[in-house]
């Protein structure tokens, strides 16, 4: 029976990876031949976090099971997306995914930099479509299939369609952006720590709150101009050492000026306090070395209740302005 229940969650899984997938490369337009199975943190990375080849999800502080979603997979298949080419992947991302670039960040010359930090932008941004992507055709594979047929058939309601697009017009706006002699970006955290920690991550959060627990976004509020403000978060762990990068483009500085603010304010211990316990409240797209994320699990009812309820509700996202009141698990003392 369990072997029958894996082959059939195999399959599933299968399934939506194949029709999760496009023709033509969101980058260069080109139609794609032999689509890229791109990693969305490079897996020298991940290899940082692994252990005996395995890392575990996000999705591991959450106890409810579903079929076909693993709390942990081998670094092969840890959150991979087929929407580029193979030789947009090997070209487009050779700064970011160099480990050198990772640890001399500050060293490099400013239009390094930039590129860097485009790069990492462009492939959350990427991530997060097929994050979608993934979505819908769970939701329409019985009925529908493939994309193609599901955008002809108007099962892409507007919401989504709109959140897709809301990230094409990001990556478009990276793409000129990396040409440009100007950084776009306003880098809110960068340090080094001088330890590994056992998570990683490369994403992207849309605070809905700011940190007094003020509304600054209402995600049910679906129009064309009511679009998230997305800040970049990188947890980056490495021969010993670990980057953490928290940035926004520039432009888009003034809608969340709230939070900006307020971040500004925080001792360097208490920014990556908040930054923690955002990514718990926020995101799933974050790894952990298996055995780290279990004893959490276990042990840490408060940083899994957290989870839970943000996963089901928004305005749980409140609790972010209590954020000291959880545990920092990125504190070398956690880490060691």
């Amino acid at each position: 029976m369990f072997v029958n229940r894996k082959k059939e969650d195999a399959s599933f899984i299968n399934a939506i990876n194949r029709y999760a997938r496009v023709d033509y490369c969101l980058l260069c337009g080109k139609k794609i031949e032999s689509a890229c199975n791109s990693h969305i943190v490079p897996q020298f990375i991940l290899r940082e976090i692994a252990e005996k080849g395995r890392v575990a999800y996000g999705y591991s502080f959450s106890s409810i099971k579903v079929s076909g979603l693993e709390k942990e997979t081998g670094i092969n298949n840890a959150h991979t997306f087929r929407l580029i080419c193979k030789e947009c992947d090997r070209k487009q991302f050779r700064n970011y995914e160099n480990p050198i670039n990772i640890l001399e960040f500050d060293n490099l010359d400013l239009n390094l930099q930039k590129e860097t930090l485009c790069e990492m932008a462009l492939k959350t941004h990427l991530a997060h479509i097929s994050m979608k992507y993934r979505m819908m055709v769970c939701k329409d594979m019985s009925s529908c299939g493939e994309l193609g047929k599901m955008e002809q058939e108007g099962k892409l309601v507007f919401a989504e369609r709109l959140d897709i697009n809301e990230h094409q017009n990001y990556i478009s706006e990276l793409k000129r952006a990396i040409k440009k002699n100007k950084n776009p970006f306003l880098v809110l955290f960068n340090k080094v720590l001088d330890y590994k920690t056992k998570i990683a991550t490369q994403t992207i959060i849309n605070f809905n709150f700011d940190l007094n627990g003020n509304q600054i976004f209402d995600p049910h509020f679906v129009c064309e101009h009511n679009v998230c403000r997305y800040f970049y978060l990188m947890i980056v762990p490495y021969e010993n050492q670990t980057r953490v990068l928290f940035y926004i483009e520039r432009k888009y500085s003034n809608n969340v000026s709230e939070i900006i603010e307020q971040f500004s304010k925080l001792s360097d211990e208490d920014k990556l306090h908040f930054l923690f316990v955002s990514l718990v409240a926020h995101d799933q797209q974050f790894y952990m070395s298996p055995s780290f994320a279990n004893n959490i699990f276990k042990k840490d009812k408060k940083i899994v209740k957290l989870y839970m309820k943000t996963e089901k509700s928004v305005q749980y996202q409140r609790n972010i302005k209590n954020f000291k009141k959880y545990n920092n698990y990125l504190l070398k003392e956690f880490n060691d």
